[in-house]
């Protein structure tokens, strides 16, 4: 509302002195060419004014995300163990029993959370609204952020006698923005693994198969240079839906037993999000899979569902 008012004020501010500048021009006797430029003037105002009015509305915003991000990023790492454990293999499952975290010099986010996920079982859908610690609650998963209380363990092992690189070796990230590079598909998709493992024929069947399996095959198959189409600068030659299934497949690319969705459905009309829904819990069949959302209709039967509104409700 107050974004509208702003720029309807901005519009009629600069249409009222266009009124007035152009009335003053003729009542000037200047030629027509002179009284135009006058009128014009101030309407050639309405776009860098407009453009302030939503830069006052953000200066609240900016200010929050730099006082949070100055706390993050002058904060220790993670400590890994002195004594770190190899990384089990294969991941079946994880675990959280009463975990206590919060972000460096905030207050705690997550307070006696209990939560699983299995690979033989459905997946964790973890749901609350925006600012309930769905972020915090992965951050925890890839060790980026160490739990203050409560176990975390994955595959049977204490996620503390691990390395933060140990946890993220066995699990993949969709995030809710994932980046698209101003690349081809082929550069994009090579993201998921080590430079130069996906090259050849055999990398080259590898990112064909993830593709496929996020449902993105119908595109290739439309497009005549296949793998090696431009997506443009963040995937703008793309759909919303074919950006999401794109970073999906790279995730899938990745080939890890934990897979952690962060808001797949987000920004994505409700046709094109359920069909994403269904084809992703087909393509990770059989892995550890956490998603993190705001959307209900991403819950499906034999889900279990931790209500992080309530940060201590689980049902299944």
């Amino acid at each position: 509302r107050a974004g509208a008012l702003g720029t309807g004020l901005v519009v009629l501010g600069t249409a009222l002195a266009a009124v007035a500048a152009t009335a003053v021009g003729a009542a000037s006797g200047l030629g027509g060419p002179e009284v135009a430029v006058l009128g014009l003037a101030p309407l050639a105002l309405a776009e860098p004014l407009a453009g302030l009015v939503s830069a006052l509305q953000r200066r609240g915003a900016l200010g929050d995300a730099r006082a949070r991000l100055g706390a993050v990023l002058t904060a220790p790492a993670p400590a890994d163990p002195a004594d770190p454990l190899p990384a089990p293999a294969p991941v079946r499952d994880l675990d959280g029993a009463e975990l206590v975290a919060g972000w460096p010099g905030g207050p705690d986010v997550l307070r006696g959370l209990t939560a699983r996920a299995a690979a033989d079982g459905g997946r964790l859908v973890a749901d609350g609204s925006s600012g309930s610690g769905k972020s915090t609650f992965l951050a925890v998963l890839l060790a980026a952020l160490r739990p203050r209380a409560g176990r975390y363990a994955l595959g049977g092992t204490d996620t503390a006698r691990l390395t933060g690189a140990a946890v993220r070796a066995r699990t993949a990230w969709l995030p809710q923005d994932a980046h698209v590079f101003a690349s081809t598909i082929r550069a994009n998709l090579a993201l998921a693994a080590p430079r130069g493992e996906l090259a050849g024929p055999g990398g080259e069947a590898r990112m064909t198969a993830a593709a496929a399996a996020a449902v993105l095959g119908p595109l290739l198959a439309a497009l005549p240079d296949g793998l090696d189409t431009p997506v443009g600068a963040g995937g703008t030659a793309l759909s919303g839906g074919e950006r999401r299934r794109l970073a999906a497949a790279r995730a899938l690319l990745a080939d890890r037993d934990v897979v952690l969705l962060d808001e797949p459905t987000a920004h994505l009309d409700p046709p094109t999000a359920a069909a994403l829904v269904r084809d992703l819990r087909d393509a990770l069949a059989g892995r550890v899979v956490v998603c993190v959302t705001h959307d209900d209709a991403v819950e499906q039967p034999g889900d279990t569902v931790l209500d992080l509104g309530d940060r201590l409700a689980l049902t299944g």
